[in-house]
């Protein structure tokens, strides 16, 4: 029994040793993250190499890698990789039973005492077991059972300890020498999330954005310069994660230094102004631009087919002039307003990318107060490609203030229109709609009626 343990700490010993001398030391890590997914790691890694060919373990890597996206570059452009292998086959307690049959192992039984013989079976609830005077052995497994393997240590190559790539490099000199990788990993991911609060009017908003990064890859990056990429990047489908998972913990900084924002290729980049760090399974908040203050304005909005639904709008310009007209990228945006000393919820959204200098429209919600009712009235065929209808929309107001509600009609975009009577002016500046403005009195209804003619 003691000659065992001191076999298996023996063993123990030398995996450790063996463990440190693959290790390679990581410098200049970079993290460019997109909206696909999918992240970019760059790195640069000092490995030492024996002249000729040789194995090297290239360990701390994401276990969702894209292998076959790996890029190399020599400093001194003096090893080449001749083949690699992605290493996943993770050590466990079956996976190393089943592996090591037909070999010699160490068993210490309760009640058998201790015994050693080749390992023949493992699955079940028994182990059988050839012992050194030829005797089948069938040993009930449990929790007092122990297993010894005798110089597991030289099976590294049979098992890793976490997600390895295993590379046959040539070089022409021994020594250490430096290696820039790049490769592609999924389970990075990154948002934007908006919050805005509303003043008491509805006329403005105090307005910031946080990006949230999320990490599943199945690596930490510690120290790492961290780029985001907005813009609708093409990933192939065998490419894209099946998984919906989200990293659990959240971890909020604070916007000592920011993000600085280009124009890159099709896309726009946001590059923090220091390093971070990446914890795997983490959620990490950080401001994307400081609160600002812009104006906007509540839509009442009544839109064909589903004509009942009185929709609110909250409508702004990402311009300057709006203390914006900056590159917003995709994400949630959240909207409160204060009833009194406290803040409440009043509604979300999602935002798409949008470019400066242009209009966002964020459907809060329904309003409670406002009724829409539409009837056709009449329906005429002139002939087998026209048709000619006459709408009424009854819209009644039950708030304590005017307001004014827009009502779209809408028709196919393939299709000629043209209104031909209505009692309120007729806006027709976009294919296939309708567009009127409607005001209403408090209390009160207001009744639209028009007429018009669609052609194909």
């Amino acid at each position: 029994m003691r000659n065992s343990n001191k076999l298996f700490s023996a063993g123990a010993v030398l995996l450790a040793l063996l463990l440190v001398s693959i290790s390679w030391a990581q410098e200049n890590l970079s993290i460019t993250v997109t909206n696909s997914g999918m992240g970019l790691v760059r790195e640069l890694r000092s490995l030492d190499l024996q002249k000729g060919v040789s194995t090297v373990y290239l360990e701390d890597i994401p276990s969702k890698i894209e292998p076959t996206s790996l890029l190399i570059e020599s400093s001194k452009k003096s090893f080449v990789v001749l083949e690699q292998n992605y290493e996943y086959d993770l050590i466990d307690v079956s996976k190393v039973l089943n592996k090591s049959l037909g070999q010699e192992v160490t068993i210490v039984h309760p009640d058998l005492g201790t015994v050693i013989g080749k390992l023949l079976s493992a699955g079940g609830s028994n182990l059988m077991l050839l012992d050194m005077d030829d005797n089948l052995q069938i040993i009930p497994r449990s929790d007092q059972l122990k297993i010894y393997f005798k110089d597991y240590s030289k099976n590294k190559d049979s098992f890793v300890l976490r997600p390895t790539l295993v590379w046959k490099v040539q070089s022409t000199a021994s020594g250490r020498q430096k290696a820039h990788i790049s490769y592609l990993s999924r389970g990075l991911d990154w948002q934007a999330d908006y919050v805005a609060r509303l003043n008491e009017d509805d006329t403005r908003m105090t307005l910031a954005c946080w990006v949230s990064v999320n990490n599943t890859s199945g690596r930490s990056y510690k120290n790492a310069r961290l780029k985001l990429m907005a813009g609708d990047i093409n990933v192939l489908s065998r490419y894209r994660s099946k998984s919906t998972e989200r990293a659990m913990p959240t971890m909020v900084m604070a916007a000592d230094k920011s993000f600085e924002e280009k124009a890159f290729f099709e896309y726009h980049l946001y590059t923090l102004q220091r390093p971070t760090d990446l914890k795997n399974n983490q959620v990490k908040q950080i401001q994307l631009f400081p609160e600002t203050d812009s104006r906007i304005k509540k839509i009442y909005r009544v839109e064909s087919p589903r004509w009942a639904d009185v929709n609110v709008l909250v409508q702004f310009h990402n311009k300057k002039e709006n203390n914006l007209g900056i590159p917003l990228p995709a994400g949630t945006i959240r909207l409160y307003k204060s009833d009194g000393d406290e803040l409440e919820f009043i509604g979300e959204n999602h935002v798409k990318h949008t470019p400066k200098n242009e209009k966002l429209e964020i459907p809060v919600g329904k309003a409670f107060d406002l009724v829409s009712e539409r009837k056709v009235v009449k329906t005429e065929r002139p002939d087998k490609r026209s048709r000619k209808q006459l709408v009424e929309y009854a819209l009644r107001n039950h708030k304590e203030t005017d307001v004014e509600i827009e009502v779209i009609e809408t028709v196919s975009p393939r299709q000629e229109i043209r209104v031909l009577s209505s009692n309120f002016k007729a806006i027709t500046d976009k294919a296939g709609q309708i567009r009127f403005i409607v005001p209403v009195k408090k209390d009160s209804q207001a009744t639209l009626k028009f007429e018009y003619i669609t052609k194909w």
